[in-house]
């Protein structure tokens, strides 16, 4: 079975892979995708009552999503992907957040160089399948409702994780957004990297491929016109209060956008 090899620095989807998925017409369309993805998500769910190796896991579960994912005609282009090794973490991961796919993707990725974690809602550690999958990689829950708490409990917890050769993905903007906007984008992977005196990886994310749903937000339309970037910038070291580094990892994601064609608002 033809799976992506991101062993490399940079993976870009193959073109003779890409038309022969692409062009199963009977095979294409929104709903064959999400039936798809739910079987994968279930399938990896049960699996993470087992496995011995998380971490892992949560590399073919992002392999196996890609693969769906170029099923449906898109075009992936990650870079940057040696720039994390693991003998010089670990890192905080510091990334816009556009969709679902970086959620699915983003992950395998970077677990597949070092071991990692990342914040969520403490409302998906309760969904079925998935859930189990964030318990066993210890995702740090927080509740949106008191941005204080969230803030000692990233802190906290993060440290602690990173203490242990753990790596923390974050998404300070907290929701998706379509639009990055620098003033949404806030500074808390910079406090944690600060707090734990480690280096700080800027991530810049391009997934409207798959889109936000209105009734329920992992099933939106596919934008099969707009491709999938993922580029990981060097490693960054902040001191003092971090104003600077925060600036360079905005400047990292709001290039790399304007790049990609992707919106950004104004700071």
């Amino acid at each position: 079975m033809y799976l992506p090899n991101i062993s490399k620095d940079r993976y870009e989807t193959d073109p003779t892979h890409h038309r022969r998925y692409s062009s199963r017409n009977m095979f294409t369309g929104a709903v064959w995708f999400y039936l798809q993805y739910i079987i994968l998500v279930i399938c990896s769910g049960i699996k993470f009552f087992f496995v011995k190796d998380p971490q892992r896991a949560v590399v073919r579960q992002a392999l196996l999503a890609m693969r769906i994912v170029e099923g449906q005609g898109a075009h992936l282009t990650f870079e940057g992907m040696n720039k994390y090794p693991a003998e010089r973490g670990p890192y905080v991961f510091a990334c816009n957040h556009m969709g679902a796919l970086e959620v699915n993707a983003l992950p395998g990725l970077i677990a597949s160089r070092i071991p990692m974690t990342f914040v969520v809602k403490d409302s998906l550690l309760k969904t079925p399948f998935f859930g189990k999958v964030l318990r066993r990689l210890g995702a740090i829950p927080v509740r949106r409702c008191h941005p204080g708490e969230d803030l000692m409990q990233v802190i906290r917890v993060g440290e602690e994780k990173l203490s242990k050769g753990i790596s923390v993905i974050l998404f300070p903007e907290g929701t998706r957004q379509n639009v990055f906007s620098p003033r949404r984008f806030n500074s808390l992977a910079i406090k944690l990297a600060l707090k734990a005196e480690v280096q700080i990886v800027p991530v810049a994310l391009k997934t409207d491929f798959w889109g936000t749903g209105k009734l329920i937000k992992d099933f939106g339309a596919l934008n099969r016109d707009s491709r999938v970037n993922i580029a990981f910038g060097d490693p960054i070291l902040p001191s003092g209060r971090g104003k600077l580094e925060q600036q360079m990892i905005v400047d990292f994601i709001s290039n790399h956008l304007r790049e990609w064609g992707s919106p950004v608002d104004a700071a």
